[in-house]
């Protein structure tokens, strides 16, 4: 089942449709709230600026959820001239690489945002991969059917494209999904992350067993979570991991407290080495203007003020990482 998302108010009109938007109050980091609209007839999304980056755990899986609602809603086929949300602007094609590959979006040339289908924001994040003759065989033959990851429309054997939304058939990485709701390892004993990125319809890339052609999303064996023929079945399989991931969000454990400081100790330290370099070329600076006179208004401050620099750097990196 799919969680109903927290609503911040009634959005504005979807420029493809003109169906009022659903405007989604999101958990963002640091205890921030994003607003994203969200079009469940034409299966669009509407980022202002960096709103997705901004987006923490709580609120991807919020968002995921939306979208696999979504697909319960009848598609409404994207006419061209789309325009800005805000502007009124034509937007245009902008393919941004990531380090999955390339990713396409819609963007404001004024630079007010951009929109993407829900299919265009998958594949940004990673989380899809191309569907194989195998795992079209196992989608088809299981109960559910194989369901166009953007639209949610049915599928068929000989369809190369979605027949609603003319998106290309792929599967859902739901183990790379689970890590990218949580990357620091908080559920990380939850079943759903022992399955690897590359997982396939014919072996479990957590243990190797074979899998069955009709057989369920899950390895028989070991209980890892494969990829899936939906958007709906994989936010079913993430779903189990909110509560976990809200808690996180509110207060790290000790241990990933301790994590994010190893990771700022080399940071910290090109800290210090900058303020010890700072430090020489000042005394440098003054032993040539003076000739080494010890004189406050010579400079003899300098190495003070920049050793309270390193002190406010290093609380400010503490702070931020426990609180964060």
């Amino acid at each position: 089942m799919t969680t109903t998302p927290a609503a911040a108010g009634i959005g504005p009109a979807c420029r493809n449709c003109g169906t009022t938007l659903q405007r989604l109050s999101l958990a963002g980091h640091y205890g921030r709230q994003v607003e994203i609209d969200l079009c469940s007839p034409c299966h669009l999304v509407w980022f202002d600026g960096i709103e997705q980056a901004q987006l923490s755990g709580p609120g991807l899986l919020t968002l995921v959820g939306a979208m696999a609602a979504a697909h319960g809603v009848a598609h409404r086929t994207l006419q061209p001239g789309l325009r800005c949300l805000h502007c009124a602007s034509a937007v245009h094609e902008v393919h941004n690489q990531t380090r999955w590959g390339k990713s396409l979006q819609l963007e404001c040339p004024q630079h007010h945002g951009a929109w993407q289908t829900f299919g265009q924001f998958l594949d940004q994040r990673g989380l899809l991969h191309p569907l194989s003759s195998a795992d079209r065989a196992r989608a088809l033959a299981h109960a559910d059917g194989l369901r166009c990851v953007n639209c949610g429309g049915v599928i068929s054997a000989s369809d190369t494209r979605c027949p609603w939304c003319e998106a290309t058939p792929a599967l859902v990485d739901v183990a790379r999904l689970a890590r990218s709701l949580d990357p620091e390892g908080a559920t990380a004993a939850h079943p759903v992350h022992r399955a690897a990125t590359a997982a396939t319809s014919l072996s479990c890339a957590a243990c190797g067993a074979a899998q069955v052609a009709a057989g369920d999303w899950q390895c028989r064996q070991c209980g890892a979570t494969l990829t899936t023929p939906g958007l709906v079945q994989a936010h079913a399989q993430v779903l189990a991991l909110g509560p976990a991931l809200r808690a996180h969000a509110e207060k790290p454990s000790p241990e990933i407290v301790r994590h994010r400081l190893q990771a700022q100790s080399a940071g910290l330290e090109r800290q210090r080495e900058r303020v010890a370099e700072m430090q020489a070329e000042a005394e440098a600076q003054r032993r040539a203007t003076w000739g080494g006179a010890d004189h406050e208004s010579a400079g003899e401050g300098l190495p003070l003020r920049w050793r309270s620099v390193l002190t406010w750097t290093a609380a400010a990196a503490l702070a931020w990482w426990w609180w964060g």
